[in-house]
């Protein structure tokens, strides 16, 4: 990839207090050292009314009473929690009136207009059971996990609706993680000194594919779909990886080879990880895989894979070579190197400053609360970290975190991260949640004035309501094209904004292409740029062609 100018720096201001997210995440941590204190929680945004407004949904654990072996959302202090986001820029909690307090120890949520009225659904995964709120749009949501035959079991982690079949309604795919339980929670570390046990002390649990049946049911169909693995799933990402036209599966598993399901046009999912060179790192070894994003970095059209990873193991980057294979090339490109003593869950690329390439950003915490007396003889490694952001400058990634803002001199034992542009200004913006405190808004402030950038709202007819799984070309006017999936999956527990925004960088806009899962297609030449845009999918193949 060519060089790119520096003369674009990105940063951020740190707003949530004073946007009004009044929330604090209550992982509960004991003495007896439950993994599950560990792992949560996830966040989301999505604009659950229709106003053109983003709104923010935050999942909350749950009071862990370990002597009689049960988890209990008890109060408000363990609610999860609604914010419905005002003209002013600021949110205001609806918690209560909007029905979406949850039940259960929270970890993820996923956003998707399961039942295409138009309104997005919200699915919350908990340890033992999920919840699915089903949006009515009147402002309130009704909870019908059980009636739709989605709660699962058992320790759920990440989750992603997208249609696999592609039969025009949006299915889910639910990540589990391991088989910790109250009976199953051996002492790991010194007896002097007790630590939260690595994933090796616990077996694997199979994910989840649910099939939805259009009626406002969905039916597990994981075994004959060919998700039968055991993995440590923690986070999930969809896309294209070959280009034929269906949706595959990405898995990133902690401390067991990653799982890529490809699709094989939604009459199952073959298992390549190992075969395609996506499931280890470049030692040929497994690594703690937590957060994950699916998306084409070098505009070559083939999606490549950015996976986090636990200290002194470093970041994994799988460039897609576009014959089937995948190559991690997180050292030539300077993310090893600056990855290596971070533990990090949320993450995405994407493009922060509109200068046509996407940058990654990475939230980190560890998971050990007394990691800094574990490995005192290898050096720092701190159970607080700060935030990473990875600057793209073509052939590489810099480390520019020093100079992003003073929310990333702080230290933070962060875990969700959602992204999307809450104040419409063309910008992303990052939600960020750490155990036992307040929520980060980190506000985009990246000077933008000299690079265009166009946002991009889809509405699917024939097919899912939010047009995920569309594929979207941007071409400027020198030629050069991106390629962009309509997506909230990706990141770690979160659920991501559905809107695109391409930055263009000094070029100008020559024309937009949209490829909807039904395959249609249409093509506009004559969008403004530097503002949002909402496309319709054709009624029909002719409307398409004109």
């Amino acid at each position: 990839m060519e060089a790119l100018p520096t003369s674009a720096p990105i940063t951020f201001e740190e707003v949530g207090t004073e946007r009004g997210l009044d929330f604090r995440l209550e992982h509960h941590p004991t003495i007896s050292k439950n993994l599950i204190e560990t792992m949560g929680g996830g966040c989301a945004f999505l604009d659950y009314n229709r106003d053109g407004l983003l709104d923010i949904y935050l999942v909350n654990g749950a009071r862990i009473l370990s002597s009689e072996k049960r988890l209990a959302k008890t109060g408000p202090r363990y609610w999860n929690r609604l914010f419905r986001g005002d003209a002013t820029g600021n949110f205001v909690d609806v918690t209560e009136s909007a029905g979406v307090r949850g039940s259960g120890y929270g970890l993820g949520v996923a956003v998707g207009d399961y039942d295409n009225d138009g309104f997005p659904d919200i699915f919350v995964t908990n340890y033992g059971f999920n919840e699915l709120f089903r949006n009515q749009g009147d402002g309130t949501f009704v909870e019908v996990g059980r009636e739709a035959g989605v709660t699962a079991g058992a320790w759920s982690t990440s989750a992603a609706f997208f249609d696999f079949d592609r039969d025009g309604d949006l299915d889910l795919y639910v990540a589990r993680y391991v088989n910790w339980s109250f009976d199953h929670n051996p002492h790991c570390g010194r007896p002097s000194l007790r630590e939260y046990c690595a994933p090796s002390a616990y077996k694997g649990v199979p994910d989840l594919l649910f099939r939805n049946n259009g009626d406002g049911t969905f039916n597990d169909v994981s075994e004959a779909m060919g998700i039968r693995s055991r993995g440590k799933g923690l986070g999930v990402a969809v896309e294209d990886y070959d280009r034929d036209g269906w949706i595959d599966i990405f898995v990133a598993n902690d401390g067991v080879p990653c799982f890529l399901f490809r699709n094989q046009q939604g009459r199952g999912f073959e298992e390549v990880g190992l075969l395609s060179g996506a499931a280890l790192n470049q030692h040929g070894m497994p690594f703690a895989g937590m957060g994950v994003d699916f998306a084409d970095v070098n505009h070559d059209g083939w999606p490549d894979i950015f996976v986090t990873a636990l200290s002194l193991e470093g970041y994994v980057f799988f460039r897609n070579m576009g014959n089937g294979g995948f190559l991690d090339i997180s050292t030539r490109t300077g993310i090893m190197r600056a990855s290596y003593r971070l533990t990090g869950w949320g993450t995405k690329l994407v493009d922060f400053n509109n200068d046509g390439q996407r940058d990654i950003l990475v939230v980190n915490g560890h998971f050990n609360d007394n990691v800094a007396q574990m490995v005192r003889m290898l050096g720092t490694v701190s159970y607080p970290q700060p935030l990473l952001l990875l600057q793209n400058r073509g052939a590489s990634f810099v480390d520019v975190s020093d100079h992003a803002g003073p929310v990333f001199s702080e230290k933070w034992i962060a875990r969700g991260a959602a992204f999307g542009d809450y104040n419409n200004d063309g910008r992303i913006d990052v939600l960020v949640t750490h155990l036992g405190g307040r929520p980060l808004l980190l506000e985009n402030r990246s000077y933008i004035k000299n690079f265009h950038w166009i946002g991009l709202d889809l509405m699917g007819t024939t097919g899912n309501s939010e047009s995920v799984g569309a594929l979207v070309t941007v071409t400027d006017n020198s030629g050069k094209s991106q390629y962009y999936r309509v997506s909230r999956a990706g990141s770690y527990l979160s659920s991501n904004d559905k809107r695109l925004i391409v930055g263009l960088g000094q070029d100008r806009l020559d024309r937009v292409e949209v490829t909807w899962p039904s395959g249609r297609k249409r093509q506009w030449s004559d969008l403004t740029m530097n503002t949002f845009h909402t496309l319709k999918e054709p009624d029909s193949n002719d409307e398409a062609a004109n």
